[in-house]
């Protein structure tokens, strides 16, 4: 095993399963707060809080949507004054190079904190968020979340496990575009994004509803489209996973998970 972090169409098979920031509409509130969820992906941030903190965190804000391809938080603006909790649908985090390229570092949904670097360092942002497709979400302020935090210190402990979580992933990513294999590397981005995001479905393979491609799949793995497409090929023909149109199901997560880097 060796460690990690989506345009085009996924190949289907027989399987159940940007605009510039003075262009993107400006979020607008919805009509109505989305209700606490009865279930959140395991590895998110609100799952890992209590049922008090998430209540709290969640009435913290107001409810804001973004339409696809809508910035949330933008790369270099000066120190936000406030962060999101993703409630539905996706994001892209992505950060870009003196030259204009763009590197995408990240995804997230729901249960997810956007955002929290610059209000908790004071810093500006060092990368952005980009919603792909629809996407719902909590907005609190910097000043709502230092109140929350002073309510509830035990949850400012899990948000700061949560960012360590964050860098500690980034950092195996980064070491394993230096010693792993392209088949290791994308084995652990769908090993991750099972984890982090996935649902159980009726034949007992992880389905991962996310809104992801090929292309964004390669960008998260440090692996050419070319390449990405081949892995993904072998493991559809191994039996570990299945794919209709930017859809994924893992049919074997103990294989995926011996073929990963970590």
């Amino acid at each position: 095993m060796c460690p990690l972090p989506l345009a085009q169409t996924w190949q289907n098979t027989d399987v159940s399963l940007p605009l510039s920031p003075h262009s993107t509409p400006p979020p607008h509130r919805a009509a109505a707060a989305p209700p606490d969820r009865v279930s959140w992906p395991p590895q998110s941030l609100v799952a890992q809080l209590t049922e008090p903190e998430r209540i709290a965190l969640l009435a913290a804000g107001s409810p804001v949507k973004f339409p696809d391809d809508g910035i949330l938080v933008l790369q270099g603006d000066d120190p936000g004054d406030g962060l999101y909790v993703l409630t539905d649908g996706m994001v892209k985090v992505t950060v870009a190079a003196e030259s204009g390229t763009e590197t995408m570092l990240a995804v997230r949904s729901r249960g997810d904190l956007i955002g929290e670097f610059a209000v908790l360092d004071g810093e500006p942002r060092t990368a952005t968020a980009r919603a792909v497709g629809a996407v719902s979400a909590i907005r609190i302020s910097r000043a709502r979340f230092t109140e929350f935090g002073q309510r509830y210190p035990a949850a400012q402990t899990t948000i700061t496990k949560s960012l360590v979580a964050k860098m500690r992933a980034a950092t195996e990513r980064h070491a394993a575009e230096r010693t792993c294999g392209a088949r290791e590397r994308v084995a652990q981005v769908l090993y991750e994004l099972a984890e982090d995001y996935g649902e159980q479905a009726g034949d007992g393979a992880v389905v991962i509803p996310l809104l992801i491609t090929q292309s964004e799949l390669g960008e998260l793995a440090g692996v050419a489209v070319s390449t990405t497409e081949r892995v993904l090929g072998d493991l559809r023909k191994e039996g570990v996973i299945a794919t209709r149109y930017r859809k994924i199901a893992i049919r074997d997560m103990t294989v995926l998970g011996a073929i990963r880097f970590s």
